[in-house]
């Protein structure tokens, strides 16, 4: 060979081999892994890509590699990595996978976070070509994405709201499955149909037809109502809403929505509904609905001719079982009147609770009078059968008054009022009977009008006193003030209680002058006390709303004071959280210039209102006394502990003292005593005296505490010696 052509072979050489390294360059340059092996089987070519990937086995990537070698040690790393099959069964698969005839393609996942895309090729040699793509972060795109359909999907499932989807044609081509399926239907049997064309109640033509126009215009809807029953025959009622959907072109394709369930909501509201018309302890009508009814029944008794009857029922002494047992049952014993009424009367008529422990009934289409009496005589036998309640067997009789219509009055109002004095007739009369009304029953009227007068006489003569019951400090059992009660003594009637004539007084305006009478025997009585070892004891009195609202208590009160001697703090003055609450300009002015006086202010009967914290700190409030109603649960009632210890803990924390009203058990007593209750009154610690008997009781304390003292100076004698 002559050296021109030697030489033209050795360019054309390195031109090649130039051109080789270029393309090993390039392949280097990929991110895409390859490899090349021969038909041997041998590793002819990998770059550095592909020996990245394979990092641990990259030592062994070296040209005339068999490619068995390299997979029985990549399937040791692979089992190390927790591939449970073993290395035969690795290797096995992975020699057949590269030499299959049509080549390999798979997504592996060679490690906990890591995934290859690998394709085998067969080259036209025989030999194998690969490429391995890291398509990792795809996978984990991929997986996100699964995760938040997969969430989509169970929120959908879980909840009570569904997606769905329209054609051009409103025909539904997705209904999600989730809550359809818990109704027992099955969503395909709504592919392919129109709303309109499917199962549902509730919806009338007029509403159907304003739907399709909507649908039809490819207008947007809100909260379209219908009603579906499902498998088990229960009625859901659904709201749904919907948007057109339109293409890149603007062309309408069909809705897309959301479906709600309701049914909870519409319970809700037939609940309030039922809440403004019905008693919620007896589920009875109230007087809002008693109303609308009788005016529906008086309606109909015009037209054909007919009669009602009103009965008005008021269960008897039933002040003394709250009192006695609790409210609870009382409230138990209220429920079962109701229901017992209920099942007397015709489903025509109607029982109402009138409020309290009074019941009133509509009876319509009557007939003779007669019959009226008949169901009052059942009313009376059925309730006087005895109640089980908590454990206790009570006898609660009923006093019925009854009033007919038209004869007795044509509207409900004078019905109920003649049927009240009637039922009061029945009491007078010994209770547990009814009585029709009569005109002469309203000498009843005549009766408070009696009162009044005999209040305005009393003013005049000896008739009012004061009895006083002691307040203790609960830890040491001593008394450290007094209330003083109004006790008026009638020279027929003898005793009348409180609440028989304050309400009266306050209603006549009376109350100033006997508010003026008690402020002024408080005084002398206290007086009395000034030159006793006494003089200490602070005297409570309470305050009425009507005092409150007029200036003329500003010149009284000081003036009796100072005509008696008596200093500020001598006297407590009582007024009622309500009347805080709901205090005016006046009232508060008024309270602003006691408080300017030095008199201590006491608020009675905490917790039963709406407290506010602004008031106390506003009039510089002494004490607060805890109302009896927090009292005479404790200890059965959790909830009546807990609030008592929250207003003395309250009170604690702003500097105020508490006084526990109506203490009548050792276990009160107790339980006051830890949760740090300063003072007390009750009957377990002292009922109501009169003013002498108070310092009869003074003198015993004070004896008591000279002994105690002389015993404990003994004792300290004696250890001095």
């Amino acid at each position: 060979m002559n050296d021109a052509l030697m030489h033209d072979l050795e360019r054309a050489l390195a031109a090649s081999e130039a051109r080789f390294n270029e393309m090993i360059q390039a392949l280097d340059a990929l991110n895409i892994g390859v490899v090349h092996y021969g038909p041997d089987d041998r590793l002819r070519f990998c770059n550095r890509r592909f020996r990245e990937m394979y990092a641990s086995i990259a030592p062994l990537l070296t040209p005339g590699r068999l490619y068995a070698e390299i997979a029985l040690v990549y399937a040791q790393e692979r089992i190390a990595q927790g591939d449970r099959r073993t290395e035969d069964e690795i290797v096995a698969a992975m020699v057949g996978n590269h030499r299959a005839p049509d080549g390999f393609d798979s997504e592996v996942q060679v490690s906990a976070d890591r995934w290859l895309l690998i394709q085998d090729r067969r080259t036209a040699t025989g030999g194998v070509i690969g490429f391995r793509l890291d398509i990792t972060e795809r996978k984990k795109t991929e997986k996100a994405l699964a995760e938040s359909e997969s969430r989509f999907r169970d929120l959908l499932e879980m909840s009570s709201d569904w997606y769905w989807e329209q054609d051009a044609e409103l025909r539904f081509t997705v209904v999600s499955e989730g809550h359809i399926r818990q109704l027992g239907l099955n969503p395909e049997d709504r592919i392919g149909k129109r709303r309109w064309e499917l199962n549902l109640e509730g919806v009338s033509e007029e509403q159907w037809e304003r739907h399709r126009r909507q649908t039809e215009a490819h207008e947007p809807f809100r909260h379209f109502e219908y009603q579906v029953v499902d498998a088990r025959g229960e009625r859901h009622h659904v709201s749904i809403s919907g948007d057109p959907v339109f293409d890149a072109k603007g062309t309408f394709i069909g809705y897309r929505g959301t479906g709600t369930d309701i049914s909870q909501r519409k319970r809700y509201e037939a609940r309030i509904q039922e809440m403004a018309e019905y008693d919620f302890l007896t589920g009875l009508p109230n007087r809002s609905l008693l109303n609308a009814r009788f005016a529906q029944a008086e309606r109909q008794a015009r037209r054909a001719g007919q009669s009602l009857a009103l009965l008005f029922i008021d269960l008897d002494r039933f002040k003394n079982i709250n009192d006695s047992l609790g409210h609870h049952v009382g409230d138990q014993i209220l429920a079962e009147t109701a229901e017992r009424l209920r099942r007397l009367v015709r489903a025509t008529d109607t029982v109402s609770r009138h409020g309290g422990d009074e019941f009133l009934i509509l009876l319509v289409d009557v007939g003779d009078p007669a019959n009226v009496g008949r169901i009052a005589e059942q009313i009376l036998a059925d309730l006087a059968r005895p109640f089980q309640v908590a454990g206790h067997e009570l006898i609660v009789t009923p006093s019925i008054g009854v009033t007919l219509w038209p004869v007795d009055g044509d509207d409900l109002t004078t019905l109920v009022r003649k049927a009240d004095v009637a039922m009061y007739h029945s009491k007078s009369m010994g209770r547990n009977q009814f009585s029709m009304f009569r005109e002469e029953m309203n000498t009843r009227v005549h009766e408070r009008l009696a009162l009044e007068n005999a209040l305005r006489r009393a003013l005049g003569s000896d008739e009012f006193f004061l009895d006083y019951q002691p307040l203790f400090e609960l830890k040491s059992r001593r008394i450290v003030s007094a209330e003083a009660l109004l006790r008026w003594r009638h020279p027929e009637l003898g005793l009348v209680a409180p609440d028989r004539f304050i309400p009266i007084a306050e209603d006549t305006g009376l109350i100033i002058a006997i508010g003026d009478l008690v402020i002024q025997k408080v005084c002398e009585q206290k007086s009395r006390m000034a030159s006793s070892p006494h003089a200490w004891l602070p005297l409570a009195v309470n305050l009425s709303a009507i005092q409150l609202r007029d200036r003329h208590l500003l010149d009284v009160l000081p003036a009796k004071m100072r005509e008696h001697g008596l200093s500020p703090g001598s006297l407590e003055l009582e007024i009622t959280e309500t009347l805080l609450l709901s205090e005016s300009e006046v009232t508060a002015g008024i309270l602003q210039a006691l408080r300017r006086e030095g008199m201590r202010l006491v608020i009675d009967d905490f917790g039963t209102g709406y407290s506010n914290m602004g008031f106390l700190r506003r009039f510089a409030i002494d004490k607060l006394k805890i109302d009896q109603s927090f009292i005479r649960d404790i200890p059965a009632d959790y909830n009546a502990m807990a609030l008592a210890r929250g207003i003395i803990g309250l009170a604690r924390s702003i500097g105020l003292r508490t006084v526990a009203e109506g203490i009548e058990t050792q276990a009160q007593l107790d339980f006051l005593i830890d949760a740090g209750c300063d003072e007390g009154q009750g009957y377990l610690l002292a009922r109501p005296e009169s003013c002498d008997t108070l310092i009869n009781l003074l003198d015993l304390q004070r004896e008591a505490d000279q002994t105690r003292m002389a015993r404990l100076r003994f004792l300290s004698r004696l250890k001095g010696t």
